[in-house]
């Protein structure tokens, strides 16, 4: 595994991911963006809890999000989904899909949702 001058992973040389991260279960995803890291466990407890507290900061108007009630519900559904005996990966990407899209490229909070949606891959690997 290499890393280049232009922030760009390879692995054996034929796969290569440019702002992406890969994580297995029980695996710590650390998403990087101007030197600001987050770090969200591939553990459902933590997720559930990541999901949490963002929308808690959505409801409090921490970045200009359209709707924030929605938003926050939806992200609130995700988490309960997570809390699940058995998530279903579909309903989840769905849900973090609509979370991302409305959250677009808010700072902190973009970052968070990646993190989280890297979070929620490991728990299906």
């Amino acid at each position: 595994m290499q890393r280049d001058e232009h922030s760009e992973l390879r692995i054996g040389g034929n796969v290569s991911m440019h702002g992406s991260a890969m994580a297995g279960r029980d695996a710590q995803v650390v998403h990087v963006d101007h030197g600001a890291a987050l770090s969200i466990a591939s553990d459902p407890t933590e997720i559930r809890r990541a999901l949490l507290d963002l929308a808690a900061q959505i409801r409090t108007g921490a970045a200009s999000v359209p709707n924030p009630d929605e938003v926050a519900d939806t992200a609130e559904r995700a988490a309960s989904e997570v809390g699940r005996e058995h998530p279903n990966r579909t309903i989840l990407s769905g849900l973090m899909h609509a979370v991302g899209g409305a959250v677009g490229a808010a700072g902190t909070l973009a970052r968070t949702v990646t993190a989280i949606q890297a979070a929620i891959d490991g728990l299906f690997a």
